[in-house]
């Protein structure tokens, strides 16, 4: 999700498009916390976050972001030491505001926003761990080991579509290149929070030509999207191999690093809003596969993964009295995937290209996403708090 693409000309596309109003919805979350969740509030500007060092006491925290002003700074991330990201609000254009929430251990946290020039900060988790034991928290750490298994299911299978996708362009066969793309990506799609948590697999793997890790030095670009280009713009195979196995190798590393991310079930529900999210501002102006035209195909990978995070948390918020929310959550997330399935085709993508679309088909769409996002919200900080 981030590295990805520059968001400064995503905004000026959306308004283009004419739909900052949707997308503007979805990207503001509301906490509905618990009354004993603390919150801290930060502030994106050109010189990053503000404030650069926070403290909050251990337990659950609601943490709201707030684009200042400023085209630098687009997001805020919470890293564990390790850099793996636990909680994220991005894609936060001029004036929109974003809210996620997370039940942090006492320790020390770090606070990164990208592009901004104070990058990176420090938030202190006071006090102690508390202590859980309700049938609640059992749920939940089940619905966390639930995801963790279907993640690994969906990396051995890029996996095994990766190797598919390379011996066909070692061989030279654009044909089968071009086939395989869409499918095998899909996998990536649908984990796609936890496959953000590694900054550099996820900019080595799918970073597009205007991520910031890319502009201004296109040989750092690697990964499906420069094979795109290759296989759709240029029409070639000539030079890929070397960009194939280095793809290959990436997921290789990926599938060996996800069974040792910690997962929680806030946190997975965190990454399943910004994968929504980032459908609404960002994918629905079909920037995310711009030489191939499979967008849908991702679309479907990204809610796949977010249904089945709440699903898995599901029992948690209904144990909890929160039938209702629950219900209304899975009914705007069988919408989408409603609204989706008019776009199938019997092709080996198994979706329309994204250039069928009119501008109406993609207001329509991104409403629904949108509706999803906001409804999915509220169920980090109910099952944090």
């Amino acid at each position: 999700m981030r590295c990805r693409g520059a968001i400064n000309r995503v905004g000026a596309v959306l308004f283009a498009l004419g739909l900052l109003a949707v997308f503007g919805l979805s990207a503001c979350g509301s906490s509905g916390s618990g009354s004993d969740a603390s919150s801290l509030k930060f502030t994106l500007t050109d010189r990053g976050c503000v404030p650069n060092d926070a403290s909050v006491p251990a337990g659950p925290v609601n943490i709201t972001v707030t684009n200042g002003g400023t085209t630098r700074a687009t997001e805020l991330e919470l890293q564990n030491q390790s850099g793996i990201i636990l909680g994220e609000r991005e894609n936060l254009l001029l004036g929109l505001s974003g809210t996620f929430s997370l039940n942090l251990n006492p320790g020390s946290y770090v606070l990164f926003c990208p592009s901004g020039n104070l990058t990176r900060g420090k938030l202190t988790v006071t006090g102690k761990a508390r202590p859980s034991h309700s049938p609640s928290a059992v749920l939940l750490k089940t619905a966390a080991l639930q995801y963790r298994t279907y993640v690994e299911g969906e990396t051995s299978r890029l996996l095994d579509g990766a190797r598919k996708f390379v011996a066909a362009i070692e061989q030279g066969d654009l044909a089968e290149a071009k086939r395989l793309y869409g499918p095998v990506r899909r996998h990536y799609e649908a984990i796609e929070p936890v496959a953000d948590s590694f900054a550099g697999l996820d900019s080595a793997i799918d970073a597009r030509i205007d991520a910031p890790a890319v502009l201004g030095d296109v040989s750092k670009w690697t990964g499906f999207h420069r094979l795109e280009q290759l296989i759709w713009a240029k029409h070639t195979l000539k030079d890929a191999a070397p960009l194939a196995n280095k793809l290959l190798a990436d997921v290789q590393t990926l599938n060996e690093e996800v069974p040792s991310l910690p997962l929680s079930a806030a946190q997975l529900i965190n990454g399943s809003v910004a994968l929504l999210n980032e459908i609404t501002n960002v994918k629905i102006t079909g920037e995310e596969d711009r030489y191939s035209h499979t967008d849908l195909s991702d679309f479907q990978g990204n809610l796949a993964g977010a249904r089945r995070a709440f699903e898995y948390v599901r029992p948690a918020l209904e144990h909890e009295g929160a039938g209702q929310l629950a219900a209304k959550i899975a009914a705007e997330l069988a919408a989408v995937q409603a609204g989706l399935n008019t776009y199938r085709r019997n092709t080996p993508l198994g979706f329309a290209l994204y250039g069928e679309l009119t501008q109406a088909d993609k207001v329509k769409f991104a409403r629904q996403v949108g509706n999803a996002a906001q409804a999915l919200t509220a169920v980090a900080a109910r099952i944090a708090a």
